[in-house]
């Protein structure tokens, strides 16, 4: 799901991202005291202050002392204005909000989860263009022809005894976790979606694989169903 680099990579840029939001606040206590007429040097340590709590803050996150997403949520807007202004690499907030979420997933897979809990959630993307059997209300009804990977993830969703959907959009798969009530899901997605879904999900312990854009964002796209067989087999009785 994530390895060590790709970890620690996020885990810098999570830090970072606090540290930009934590400046406003603190700028904010610096003045107020110095308005007060506290020293100069007293002002500057509660500042400081301020901007250390939230760095301990993301470290419990990290730790998983916490399951608050608040501090993936601030360091997650920071990012995005950095990346207004072209200063991230393409996607670069999203990915670190999948990459700290697996890693916080992790600390869940020492509770086993039956299959009747588990939801595998994929896009439509991922089914062929040139299919005519619309897959979205009625997976089942794929031929697995081989041409998408749709017909391996049905393979895994029949062997684990799990739930599968298709989602069109946000709304679309919104709807399908309100229905389905799952404990674990496995989220296939592009970054934005991905990002976005797992934020909105909480406290639903969810485990995100990026699709790949094999043709392009949003058509044709693919994923590594070996990926999603070894989440299963680790969160699964």
């Amino acid at each position: 799901m994530i390895n060590l680099k790709e970890l620690n990579k996020a885990g810098l840029l999570f830090h970072t991202g606090l540290l930009l939001f934590s400046i406003a606040p603190a700028l904010i206590v610096l003045l107020l005291l110095l308005v007060a007429g506290i020293g100069f040097a007293f002002s500057l340590a509660a500042a400081l202050l301020a901007i250390t709590v939230f760095q301990i803050y993301g470290l419990l996150y990290r730790k998983g002392v916490t399951d608050n997403p608040i501090p993936l949520r601030l360091s997650f807007w920071s990012l995005t204005v950095l990346q207004s202004v072209y200063t991230l690499p393409l996607h670069a907030p999203e990915k670190m909000v999948v990459a700290m979420n697996n890693r916080k997933a992790l600390s869940a897979a020492g509770r086993k989860f039956s299959s009747s809990e588990v939801l595998i959630l994929v896009p439509h993307c991922l089914q062929n263009h040139e299919c005519t059997i619309r897959l979205t209300f009625v997976p089942d009804s794929c031929e697995r022809c081989g041409k998408c990977p749709i017909g391996n993830i049905l393979e895994i969703k029949d062997r684990f005894g799990t739930h599968f959907a298709i989602a069109s959009g946000g709304t679309s798969a919104r709807r399908i976790v309100e229905k389905t009530c799952p404990s674990l899901i496995i989220a296939v997605a592009c970054p934005i979606d991905l990002s976005l879904g797992i934020l909105d999900v909480h406290p639903i312990t969810t485990v995100g694989v990026l699709n790949e854009w094999r043709n392009g964002p949003c058509f044709d796209t693919w994923v590594n169903t070996e990926e999603l067989a070894a989440a299963l087999e680790l969160f699964l009785y």
